[in-house]
């Protein structure tokens, strides 16, 4: 019998970018990486003075649908928070986690070819790697081919990154969760 331990889902479904209509803030560099973000100039406002009402129905509707093919139980969501990132000249994100949330998202309104950059890195990679004669039998990091038009849902404590690119243009945020409905 194989069992597997500990699984992390992520959801990825389609989401029309249209309609996810975010109000006008500056671009900045932001992160070591620099990466051009509203992220500084939208984290900590209301996030009705952020995004448009009608988009925050659109957007979490789109999410509880993705969520309900995992979770059985009744549950009701919250945006938190919502920014841009731009990616160009060979742009890139670090690795990181979206603490104090519980679900993180992006969508990807521009990627290349082959799809956006996010790389999902497994929790244990770095005790895996000091594991010689196993190592190769286990991924260290998952990376998805999403294309424009997709989102992508997973829990905040998963860390990720954004391989270099100069064609991506993605909405990201967090979301909180509560099995209590209201």
């Amino acid at each position: 019998m194989i069992r597997n331990l500990f699984e992390i889902p992520i959801f990825i479904g389609d989401i029309d970018v249209d309609k996810i209509k975010l109000k006008q803030f500056d671009f900045k560099d932001t992160w070591l990486s620099k990466t051009k973000s509203t992220y500084n100039t939208t984290f900590n406002k209301d996030i009705k003075d952020v995004i448009e009402q009608d988009s925050i129905i659109y957007l979490l509707r789109t999410l509880a649908n993705l969520l309900e093919e995992k979770i059985e139980e009744k549950f009701y969501i919250e945006l938190l928070n919502i920014w841009e990132n731009i990616y160009s000249n060979n742009d890139f994100q670090e690795p990181h986690i979206h603490a104090n949330s519980d679900y993180s998202f992006i969508i990807y309104k521009e990627v290349d070819e082959d799809g956006g950059k996010t790389v999902f890195l497994n929790p244990n990679r770095n005790v895996i790697e000091s594991f010689s004669n196993i190592n190769h039998k286990y991924e260290n990091g998952f990376r998805p081919a999403c294309q424009k038009g997709q989102v992508i849902l997973f829990p905040s404590f998963l860390e990720h990154m954004v391989l270099k690119t100069s064609n991506q243009h993605t909405i990201s945020g967090n979301i909180s969760y509560n099995k209590n409905t209201q």
